[in-house]
């Protein structure tokens, strides 16, 4: 699992031109697939995998996919709350709700074709504290 998250966090990444639209949809996607079970769906979802990690074993799995529905339950749904700009990627952070986990955040970059450059299930950080603090202040 750690050798999953670290994966995900060491992807390079080329964020440019995307708009929130395009990364609700990509959400979108992840929340249909993370539901249905499909993690082999997900897995397609990422581009541009360097070669030396092409041979390496996906980046998520059908397996993973129904340990994550065990532990955390379904996506019920999620809202974007802002950019981590702290984070070296500036990725997208979305508040999401779990149907057993209840609330968490969960993050991604988008390559120029709308593959996934980075996806990170749960996360967190400094920044993503004070964008959720923010949130909840709009309402």
């Amino acid at each position: 699992m750690k050798y999953f998250a670290l994966i995900l966090f060491l992807l390079p990444i080329a964020v440019a031109g995307q708009s929130i639209t395009d990364y609700n949809n990509a959400m979108s996607k992840f929340q249909k697939f993370y539901n249905k079970g499909q993690g082999d769906s997900i897995n397609a979802m990422f581009g541009h995998i360097p070669n030396e990690m092409q041979s390496a074993s996906p980046l998520w799995t059908n397996d993973q996919n129904a340990a994550f529905l065990e532990e955390y339950g379904t996506l019920k749904s999620f809202r974007f709350i802002g950019i981590d700009k702290s984070d070296p990627n500036q990725v997208y952070v979305f508040e999401t709700i779990f149907s057993k986990a209840g609330a968490k955040t969960s993050s991604l970059t988008l390559y120029n074709d709308y593959t996934l450059g980075t996806f990170r299930f749960i996360t967190t950080s400094e920044e993503i504290k004070e964008l959720l603090r923010k949130s909840k202040k709009r309402g």
